[in-house]
């Protein structure tokens, strides 16, 4: 071989440290041996148990080393300059692993006779063979395994939807703040017609140059991505263009954590290209719908996206992390893409900025859910926990609650911030509105019909009235009555969610929702944690609000009990004198039950928190302002053991994605 290539190949060769241990003229020699080979996405290069035929040398891409077929466990992952097959050929045996192809990989393979001629002879060379040998033995005996390297994350969307550059741009701020490592974001649109100074960078040319070429054409600045313009004509589409880009994606891996692809151009082959190269795909798409199962042996993790200013897009109830339902916000279409990524990432109330840090945060592994506990009176506590999660900046993006914990949790996801819930629930503490609750019922199966009860919560709920008017996901979670089951929900309007959640047994009437007669979700699941998880959240916090009983803590009800039974004789007669009344007995043991299972319920949470309310009761509304502040100190207590949890999920997910050459 001759040319241009082969210059090229025994550059390449020579700058492999395997080969350095070969003077010049011996490397000249094994450009002829080599044969270079393509290897894409998802295919077996060799399996475990096969016959070793050859040596393989990665020049480019990325392949996982696994034990236990393609499905099993992986031990190692190779990069450029790294090599493998040589187990086999040394020992003679069959092949020990498997190894897939992670990123479309450009392969040398020596086979077995130009192995033997050409390494056996090189004491250098089998010295190197072994050292690398004995690192991937203590790798393995530890269970170690290298890091990922990048993570490419490709933004493609249904045609005539718009949104893929506002998604993708958002993406590599929010993921650039939460890991604190380097983002390249790409972004490919049409070449424009002509000569342009400052247009994009012809897809064509650039995907055939060097690395450091390439990032010296990045556009950065400190602290942010770094940005990226490339531009693909009708001529260059196709497979070329995708071939392009692979290679472009390949030069930036080495450099970048994350590589974020704004695949702007809606042509097919560049679509199916960015497609291919993704570890995460994000879909912009009008409905949201199952996906079929992932191709590259499943590896590809896919999100939808609802963009609802597209025309047509289908609005869905927010109940669940998925899908991401970015909602019309008129206030955004003054910007840039650039400039709105930048105001979502900062402003995080913002409506739209809500569905794309959830989105970032499910990437990464790291989202979070809150699961509020019933209690009545003490349900108030939620307020001054939010309040603390807030000024610390914790992240909530999935909330599940029971009781007065669904009220607090659907009002957080309605858009009310806890400032305003405070208010409200100081006013809701006055002896007037409490009195308008009272609607006293003899047709329904209750002392009061609940409807009045309803009227005085709603306003917690701002504008909303359904799930669909949602920003943040959230469940109410009630009871079954008649089969004793919980039932989540997740769908319809708010208010009968907030009425079936809350509708305590006795004194309030049950509601009919279907074919479930719902009552106070506390009796089943004093506190959802597992709602949150099942909601798609990766860690939970749970808050159990209530307490023990305590002697001294009395309710209404039971003091105006114990100042009616003065009035039966038969109270004051032998034991009776020393003994709690009836409705003392039952509160008290409602009570303990429902402390003691909401700590059950809780126990799979990541994070417990739980406010000392023991001098309480379940009817003190009209003590708000001492109850969140309870509320407020139990969260602070337990911000430290939140950020721990936070930070070692974001170590366990950052750490996987470092370059190759950091």
């Amino acid at each position: 071989m001759t040319g241009p290539a082969a210059i090229r190949r025994v550059e390449l060769l020579a700058s492999l440290p395997l080969l350095r241990c070969f003077e010049a003229a011996e490397r000249e020699a094994l450009v002829e041996l080599f044969v270079e080979e393509s290897h894409p996405r998802g295919e077996v290069v060799c399996r475990e148990g096969d016959e070793g035929t050859c040596l393989y040398v990665v020049l480019d891409g990325e392949l996982e080393v696994k034990t236990g077929g393609e499905d099993g466990r992986v031990v190692q992952r190779l990069g450029p300059g790294d090599f493998f097959g040589e187990t086999s050929l040394l020992l003679g045996g069959p092949r020990t692993a498997t190894v897939v192809v992670r990123r479309a990989a450009q392969l040398l393979a020596l086979d077995r006779a130009a192995f033997e001629r050409a390494f056996l002879q090189n004491a250098r060379a089998l010295e190197h063979i072994s050292r690398v040998l004995s690192r991937r033995l203590a790798t393995t005996t530890r269970g170690d395994v290298t890091p990922e390297g990048t993570m490419v994350v490709a933004v493609t969307g249904e045609p005539g939807l718009c949104g893929k550059s506002l998604v993708a741009a958002t993406l590599a701020e929010i993921l650039r703040d939460l890991s604190r490592l380097d983002v390249a974001l790409v972004q490919v649109e049409p070449l424009p017609h002509g000569p342009r100074s400052n247009g994009p960078h012809p897809l064509a040319g650039i995907g055939r140059e060097a690395r450091d070429a390439i990032e010296a054409r990045l556009e950065r600045e400190r602290d942010r991505p770094a940005r990226l313009r490339v531009g693909v004509s009708a001529a260059d589409a196709g497979r070329s263009s995708g071939q392009a880009l692979d290679s472009l994606v390949a030069a930036l891996a080495g450099s970048f954590a994350f590589v974020v692809l704004d695949v702007g151009v809606v042509e097919e082959g560049l679509v199916r290209a960015a497609e291919t190269v993704a570890d995460v795909l994000v879909r912009i798409v009008a409905a949201a719908a199952p996906e079929p199962p992932s191709q590259a042996g499943g590896r590809r993790r896919v999100f939808q996206v609802v963009n609802l200013h597209n025309r047509g897009s289908t609005a869905v109830p927010i109940n669940h992390c998925e899908p991401f339902v970015v909602p019309d916000d008129p206030t955004l279409d003054a910007r840039d893409p650039v400039a709105h990524a930048r105001h979502l990432r900062d402003v995080r109330r913002a409506r739209a900025s809500a569905p794309l840090q959830r989105l970032a945060r499910k990437i990464l592994g790291m989202t979070v859910g809150v699961a509020l506990g019933g209690g009545a009176a003490f349900g108030i506590a939620h307020v001054g926990v939010l309040q603390v999660l807030e000024a610390n900046g914790v992240p909530i993006d999935v909330l599940a609650g029971t009781s007065m914990g669904s009220v607090v949790a659907l009002a957080y996801a309605a858009g009310t911030t806890p400032e305003e819930m405070a208010k409200l629930a100081r006013r809701l503490g006055r002896p007037l509105p409490l009195l308008s609750a009272l609607d006293v019922t003899l047709t329904r199966p209750g002392l009061l019909a609940g409807r009045r009860m309803v009227d005085l919560l709603m306003p917690f709920l701002g504008q909303a009235r359904c799930f669909e008017d949602l920003v943040w996901p959230a469940r109410a979670v009630a009871t079954d009555i008649e089969h004793g089951e919980r039932v989540q929900i997740g769908t319809g309007p708010l208010r009968a969610a907030l009425q079936a959640s809350c509708s305590v047994p006795v004194i309030w009437s049950p509601v009919r929702l279907g074919e479930r007669v719902l009552v106070d979700g506390v009796l089943v699941d004093p506190v959802p944690a597992e709602v949150a998880y099942e909601m798609g959240a990766d860690l939970c916090v749970a808050v159990n609000v209530i307490p023990r009983p305590d002697k001294e803590a009395e309710t209404f009800l039971t003091k105006l009990s114990r100042q009616v039974g003065r009035f039966n004789p038969f109270s004051y007669v032998g034991e009776a004198r020393h003994l709690p009344n009836l409705l003392e007995i039952y509160m008290n043991s409602m009570q303990v039950l429902w402390h003691e299972l909401g700590h059950f319920r809780a126990i799979c949470a990541d994070v417990r928190i739980h406010p000392n309310l023991s001098r309480f009761t379940w009817t003190d509304f009209h003590r708000p302002v001492e109850i969140m502040e309870l509320g407020a100190a139990a969260a602070e207590q337990a911000l430290p053991e939140i950020r721990r949890v936070l930070a070692e999920k974001s170590a366990q997910r950052t750490r996987r994605h470092v370059p190759a050459t950091a």
